[in-house]
């Protein structure tokens, strides 16, 4: 198998990793992709990024307040 982050994972087709990646574990080699899209469009100042694993995606939260979201920000 192969190891990713401290886990051992079987040899083939990684629908999900605990870390939100999908794999493929050969004899040589690991290639893998993540199942994110990291957010870039957002007050840095006011909010913060957290990955919630459950859903493999990010939450823009305020960084005062984590149980309240931030808004995206209109592109320019």
């Amino acid at each position: 198998g192969c190891i990713l982050n401290g886990k051992l994972y079987p040899f083939g087709h990684i629908e999900r990793t605990e870390d939100c990646y999908t794999c493929s574990c050969g004899k040589r080699i690991m290639h893998c992709c993540s199942l994110f899209l990291t957010p870039i469009s957002y007050d840095k100042e006011k909010c913060k990024v957290i990955l919630n694993k459950k859903r493999c995606d990010y939450d823009v939260v305020d960084k005062n307040d984590f149980s309240k979201m931030c808004s995206s920000l209109e592109p320019q």
